[in-house]
C-alpha cells in the first residue's frame, strides 16, 4: 500500500512540475491583423481607469476589483504606476519599471515581481510573462501570471491574466481599461 502511495504521489507531482513548466513557457498569442495595432508605450501612457472580475479554476466569479493606472516614458524606459481596489475594501499597488528592447520586446521589474517579466506585442496583442511574490494569510507565496493585453481602439483594451499559484490552485482576471483624457483625431 506504501509503495502505491509513493508511486501515485509521485505521479502527481511530475504532472504537476509539467503544469508549471507548460505555464512558464512563453505560448503563442492569438492576435488580429487588422484594426487597431497596440503600442505599448502609447496605450500605457497617461490616466487609465479599468474594473476586474476575478475568476477560480472552475470558472466561479471569485472577486472584482478596479483599478486606475498611471504611465510616463522616457525613451525605451519607463514607469507603470497600478493602484488596485478590491470588493473587499482592500488596496494594493505595484510600480512597473519597463524597458523595450531593440527587438521590440520588453522587460519589467517591480517590488514584488521575484524575476524579470518579459513581454512582446504583435498586432493587436501584447503578452507579458512573470511571477509575483504575493503575501496571503501573512506568508509570502510565488504566483505565476500571463497576461494577454488586447487593444479595441485607441482608448480601450481587454487584459486576460492567467495566474496559478502552487501546484495547483489557478484562476484568471478579465480586466477592461480606458484611457482617460484622450484627443481624438
Amino acid at each position: 500500500m506504501k509503495k502505491l502511495f509513493a508511486a501515485l504521489f509521485l505521479i502527481s507531482l511530475l504532472s504537476s512540475c509539467t503544469v508549471l513548466q507548460n505555464f512558464n513557457k512563453s505560448a503563442e498569442i492569438d492576435y488580429l491583423e487588422k484594426g487597431a495595432k497596440i503600442d505599448f508605450k502609447k496605450f500605457f501612457s497617461g490616466d487609465i481607469e479599468g474594473f476586474a472580475i476575478t475568476q477560480d479554476q472552475n470558472g466561479k466569479i471569485s472577486g472584482t476589483q478596479t483599478v486606475k493606472i498611471n504611465g510616463k516614458w522616457d525613451e525605451n524606459k519607463g514607469v507603470i504606476q497600478q493602484n488596485f481596489i478590491y470588493a473587499d475594501g482592500k488596496k494594493d499597488s505595484r510600480t512597473w519599471l519597463i524597458t523595450f528592447n531593440d527587438n521590440g520586446t520588453f522587460d519589467a521589474v517591480g517590488h514584488d515581481v521575484s524575476s524579470p517579466a518579459k513581454g512582446k506585442q504583435i498586432g493587436n496583442a501584447a503578452q507579458m510573462i512573470y511571477s509575483l511574490l504575493l503575501s496571503e494569510n501573512g506568508v509570502k507565496q510565488e504566483v505565476k501570471f500571463e497576461d494577454k493585453m488586447y487593444l479595441v481602439d485607441d482608448k480601450s483594451m481587454i487584459v486576460i491574466s492567467d495566474f496559478k499559484k502552487g501546484f495547483s490552485s489557478s484562476g484568471k482576471s478579465i480586466f477592461s481599461l480606458k484611457k482617460l483624457n484622450v484627443k481624438t483625431e
